[in-house]
């Protein structure tokens, strides 16, 4: 169960229905302050519309602030992260964003951005 606070932050900042956001740092850093933990990262990458063409992903929701975007939900998880600390899950975040991921030769992420499943 998360505190009053993270909830009011999904409530305030989710724009989907999944722990979807554009400021992903800012909501760990208060989950964690509140004592919460993440269980799974779901991957999305943020693309254009016309790259959602070659895109890992597919689907997925409207970007509220540009019409041209979409972040199109890709098949990429990881689990088990209910022990990682804040700055284990950060370093996993960034280096996945850094590499990147691909399917073959022609379909690859643009922009990766993680949600989030909180741990009980």
């Amino acid at each position: 169960m998360s505190s009053q606070r993270v909830q009011k932050y999904i409530n305030d900042h989710a724009f989907c229905s999944e722990c979807l956001f554009k400021d992903w740092e800012s909501f760990l850093d208060l989950l964690y302050a509140e004592g919460g933990h993440i269980s799974s990262i779901l991957w999305w990458d943020h693309c254009t519309k016309k790259q959602q063409r070659e895109s890992v992903g597919s689907g997925g929701y409207k970007d509220p602030e540009n019409d041209e975007y979409v972040y199109a939900e890709t098949q990429l998880y990881r689990e088990g992260l209910q022990t990682y600390t804040l700055d284990e899950i950060k370093e996993y975040i960034n280096q996945e964003r850094k590499t990147g991921f691909r399917y073959g030769s022609k379909y690859k992420s643009h922009d990766l951005v993680p949600s989030f499943n909180l741990a009980d």
